[in-house]
């Protein structure tokens, strides 16, 4: 080997020896920065993932929420257009409302004046060569009224209806109309129950499936006042209610099997077809028909059988 061969390998050599303590002396002095850097790295890896993996998680909610708010943006515009729609026709009822308040006050007004009306009735009978005329007015208010009044079933009940007091100021009125009549005429007793019957006879006669459309209406008093009429037992409570007022022991008679009714009236001092009844004789009356007195029993009735119902226990 040469001398310059020498000195290139000496070089060489050197050269490696330099290197190698030069490297050994950087991996001494930047092992623990290397070490703490790895473990910043490795940390920071692992705080990438979780929050790669929160992140996933939240793009899953806002994705959810979006959905969400874009179906609640759906039914939040339903819901207001079906709020738009429900308000508009809560006005227009309202405004329905407020004109059918305006009717029915005007209604009501003209019903009220309607109601406030007081009808004179008028009366003429004849009575022993005499012609009688009578006048009675009569509240319509309490006519209607008694049109709503429930209806009572056939028999004792029917007593109620004779014994009501609310038409009691227009029976005194007809009351006084009797007792001032037989106080100037001079009538006994006895006249007096006949001008009664004779005023209730003279009335027409109407079916109740004709005037009302029920087969059966018994009328109140005052109804056949009012009404100018009735059937046998609507003449029969009238006559009832009078007679009773009039201080006379009255029954009304129910004749089943003749489908009639008819009054009965507790006299001394009469005689004719009469009923028995605890002790005490009622004779019959007719309320229906012209000229029919105290007594009297109307040849067509073929039964004759009769439940009587006194108006006074």
């Amino acid at each position: 080997m040469g001398k310059k061969s020498i000195l290139i390998v000496i070089f060489v050599v050197c050269l490696f020896a330099g290197a190698g303590t030069g490297y050994l002396l950087a991996i001494k002095k930047y092992q623990p920065v290397m070490e703490n850097l790895e473990i910043q790295v490795s940390t920071l890896t692992n705080e990438v993932s979780e929050l790669e993996q929160e992140n996933t998680v939240q793009k899953n909610q806002t994705a959810f929420l979006r959905t969400e708010r874009d179906t609640l943006g759906q039914k939040n515009s339903i819901l207001k257009a079906d709020l738009e729609r429900s308000e508009r026709q809560l006005i227009s009822f309202e405004n329905r409302i407020a004109g059918l308040q305006s009717d029915l006050s005007l209604s009501q007004g003209k019903l009220d004046k309607i109601l406030g009306v007081t009808v004179t009735q008028h009366y003429g009978w004849a009575y022993q060569g005499w012609d009688w005329n009578w006048d009675l007015p009569i509240s319509l208010a309490l006519y209607f009224e008694y049109l709503q009044t429930e209806r009572p079933s056939l028999g004792s009940t029917y007593v109620e209806l004779a014994k009501d007091t609310t038409d009691d100021v227009y029976i005194d009125k007809m009351v006084e109309h009797i007792n001032n009549a037989a106080l100037q005429q001079g009538f006994s007793e006895l006249q007096k129950l006949d001008f009664v019957i004779a005023f209730v006879q003279s009335l027409p006669y109407t079916s109740d499936d004709v005037t009302t459309g029920y087969d059966e209406y018994p009328r109140y008093p005052i109804q056949t006042l009012f009404d100018r009429g009735g059937d046998c037992e609507d003449t029969s409570i009238l006559v009832a209610a009078l007679l009773d007022r009039l201080g006379y022991d009255v029954a009304l008679l129910l004749l089943r099997n003749d489908s009639h009714m008819a009054v009965g009236v507790s006299l001394s001092t009469a005689y004719g077809t009469h009923y028995l009844y605890e002790g005490k004789k009622y004779l019959y009356l007719e309320t229906t028909g012209d000229g029919w007195q105290v007594g009297e029993f109307p040849p067509d009735i073929k039964d004759g059988r009769a439940e009587v119902y006194p108006l006074r226990n």
